[in-house]
């Protein structure tokens, strides 16, 4: 978010900060969607051209997935955060600073999680839960995937900070992510169906596609951004930014991490309960919830960097009515996920899989908790991102623990144990309720007044 775009917005009334949270909340949700089209076109190439046991390995490997994922989202929204409000305090250099160090930090990452995975795929494949002809699956899904956990791990934080930047640089990323899903297509198609290359083909699409975007956003940072390009010495000075980045970002990245764990522990309790066939009616199910949950992170994280930017300036007006677009917009959207999931879900899954009869006669059970599931939803995230973009990372943190392991996985384990079989897909409901009372509770607890304005060091 650039200086001449907060400055416009503070020159008028509301009508700025509407300007200014749709021409973030467009972009953002855009690239949402585009990042979303790299998961669903795997699945409907894999579902269609290679299987069923195929798309069931997929949903295996999908926990590991969400490792460069949620490190990305804890980098980069930690990060954005930081550098807007490093920026609304007008300390543009420390901001340069603290960019380049997160560059730094992503690429050693990056590099190491991709050792591991080639290392030890075999190894990972087991623990994934792997048995039998699916291992062959999983085995070569991580033997394309693994080269290229870098651009996975760049992928989505390169274009946060491309948002903060401005909205020509958020637009600039959208057209990236659009290119890499274009890219997605057509070698998806070319590895899948062309060269019948199975899950290793698909994983190659996949890896190039993201690779595209990457260096494409990364370009823009070092070629064209004025803002929020890196330092010539990223550790030059005397402040570390790393460790606020990773700590601001902490619930960012549990909730991230969640679907990992979701999933991991969905993946155990259904191969008990429904066999193969339920793994592959769960990653339909994961597919068509996908798209909604980052929409309406996109949302959240539209108006994040509004309420960092004026909290740095102390503009405690305009941080409020940031907060209350943000409500708006997220609230009324997961009454609209709610509406859709529940009337489409029957067409989306024969999307998949063309003779799907068996997986939709498991999913027709869950549809309509999982999609009931969304509007408590909203308000735990709402919740989680105001306390994240006023740099109180703790009560965010306890609110992504909540959702997202403790409340969820206790659920899990006492509908199955208790009732098993259809029961466990009551559990995200369950789950999301719970966790909004204790949302509502902390959010009234915390401080709403000029101490939001003060910097989170002498808090």
């Amino acid at each position: 978010m650039s200086h001449s775009t907060i400055n416009q917005s503070t020159q008028g009334a509301k009508t700025p900060l509407l300007k200014q949270f749709t021409s973030l909340a467009i972009p953002t949700i855009l690239s949402g969607w585009v990042y979303t089209v790299y998961t669903l076109i795997d699945g409907i190439f894999i579902g269609r051209y290679v299987g069923e046991q195929a798309l069931a390995a997929l949903n295996l490997v999908v926990p590991l997935l969400y490792v460069p994922y949620a490190f990305s989202v804890m980098i980069g929204v930690g990060g954005a955060t930081l550098i807007a409000r490093l920026l609304g305090e007008g300390r543009d250099a420390e901001a340069r600073r603290a960019f380049s160090q997160v560059l730094w930090v992503m690429l050693a990452f990056g590099i190491a999680m991709s050792a591991g995975v080639l290392s030890f795929r075999h190894e990972i494949a087991a623990a994934l839960g792997a048995q039998g002809e699916i291992t062959h699956h999983v085995v070569g899904f991580l033997s394309g995937w693994g080269w290229f956990v870098l651009f996975a791990n760049g992928l989505y934080a390169m274009e946060l900070f491309l948002r903060v930047e401005g909205a020509p640089a958020a637009r600039f990323g959208l057209y990236a992510m659009f290119l890499g899903a274009l890219a997605n297509v057509a070698l998806d198609y070319w590895f899948i169906v062309v060269k019948e290359m199975g899950m290793y083909g698909a994983s190659l699409a996949t890896g190039l596609s993201m690779m595209v975007s990457s260096s494409v956003m990364l370009a823009y940072h070092i070629v064209l951004a004025k803002q929020v390009v890196p330092a010539r010495r990223a550790f030059a000075g005397a402040e570390v930014h790393i460790w606020r980045v990773m700590y601001n970002g902490a619930s960012e990245f549990l909730g991230a991490i969640a679907p990992a764990v979701t999933v991991f522990a969905f993946n155990r309790v259904i191969l008990w309960n429904f066999g193969e066939p339920g793994l592959a009616a769960y990653a339909i199910l994961e597919y068509m919830t996908l798209g909604a949950t980052v929409t309406m992170v996109a949302l959240v994280q539209s108006m994040q960097p509004m309420i960092s930017f004026y909290r740095g300036s102390r503009d405690l007006n305009a941080l409020r009515e940031s907060f209350r677009l943000g409500v708006m917009a997220v609230t009324g959207f997961s009454v609209l996920v709610a509406i859709a999931m529940a009337t489409l879900a029957r067409p989306l899954t024969f999307l998949f899989l063309p003779a799907g009869v068996q997986a939709w006669s498991i999913l027709e059970h869950a549809v309509l908790w999982y999609a009931l599931a969304f509007l408590p939803a909203a308000g735990n995230l709402i919740v989680a991102g105001f306390l994240t973009a006023v740099e109180s990372p703790g009560p965010s943190a306890a609110i992504a623990m909540l959702r997202s392991w403790v409340l969820l996985l206790a659920t899990l384990w006492l509908l199955n144990v208790g009732f098993g079989g259809t029961a466990i897909w009551y559990t995200l409901l369950i789950t999301e309720v719970l966790t909004l009372a204790i949302s509502v509770w902390l959010y009234w607890r915390s401080d709403h007044g000029e101490a939001l304005l003060a910097p989170a060091a002498s808090r």
